[in-house]
């Protein structure tokens, strides 16, 4: 049975922290020190101390939804924003920074429908960052994504795929470094296994994708689940090529849905191409 595509908190955008956390310091260098060691710090707000008293230091944090316009000063306290990177990173579509975390020294906490380091990528699951996310079983998809046109490097059709990588049950090119033109070193069709992407949201009535290889749908297809259900299924045409096929989708607006790769033919066209799945969704995060 496919695995059950539900939406959980790591897709909600539910985010540790509060904002306006409040400390006692004896001065004011105190309260910087504490924003500093909190990743989500992004100003302080420092209420001067009463005779004989501590500081009031406030901690603004950009958590959850909260947006740096509001993180400002308050009447009567010194307002001071950190000196971590979020000060000037560049969170596109009102993705929340996040200071440390990266090597970069931040995150970005992207809303749904957006996904990349920046936030600047929409919905789009076409491996050119690679096969993250994907779960896999069996062996026909252990070298993928595939760099550039493979088949063609050893005298096959042209495998037509969008971008750079794509995903070839036969090919062996898991870098560009790697050799053009070899197939799975089990050979193109014995190897078996299933591919499966992650959960995302059906929003509009089309989905559409590149597939080629195998063409005998019993046991070569790209499955769309739905509440653990097999609901669509599509082949390729017996060519490496792939060529853009599409569901109509729209009795399952507003669900959640999965794309499985399945390969369960050991010969005679035994693999399948895929690529560039996109249409009406949207990638919640993950």
């Amino acid at each position: 049975m496919p695995p059950h595509c539900v939406e959980s908190t790591s897709t909600r955008q539910t985010h540790a922290g509060k904002r306006n956390q409040k400390y006692g310091v004896p001065h004011e260098g105190s309260c910087k020190v504490i924003c500093y060691m909190e990743p989500n710090c992004v100003s302080i707000n420092v209420r001067p101390a009463t005779q004989g008293g501590n500081f009031i230091c406030e901690l603004n944090n950009a958590t959850g939804g909260n947006k740096r316009s509001a993180l400002q000063s308050k009447e009567g306290h010194i307002y001071v924003a950190s000196e971590n990177l979020c000060s000037s990173s560049s969170c596109y579509n009102n993705g929340t920074c996040q200071a440390g975390y990266t090597d970069k020294g931040f995150r970005c906490k992207c809303p749904s429908g957006f996904t990349g380091a920046y936030c600047n990528k929409t919905c789009s699951l076409d491996f050119e960052d690679g096969i993250g996310g994907w779960g896999m079983t069996g062996t026909a998809f252990i070298y993928q994504p595939t760099f550039g046109d493979n088949p063609a490097a050893r005298n096959r059709e042209s495998a037509q795929q969008q971008g750079d990588w794509w995903v070839g049950g036969a090919e062996k090119r898991p870098s560009e470094s790697d050799p053009a033109g070899r197939h799975h070193p089990a050979d193109a069709d014995p190897p078996q296994g299933t591919l499966i992407s992650p959960c995302f949201r059906i929003v509009g009535k089309n989905i559409s994708f590149l597939i080629g290889g195998g063409c005998t749908i019993s046991d070569i297809r790209a499955e769309l689940i739905v509440d653990n259900q097999v609901v669509r299924i599509e082949t390729g045409n017996c060519k490496e090529t792939m060529y853009r096929k599409s569901w109509d989708v729209k009795e399952f607006i507003g669900q959640y849905a999965q794309v499985r790769l399945v390969d369960e033919r050991n010969c005679c066209w035994g693999h399948i191409n895929f690529d560039d799945l996109r249409g009406d969704i949207i990638c919640p995060h993950y």
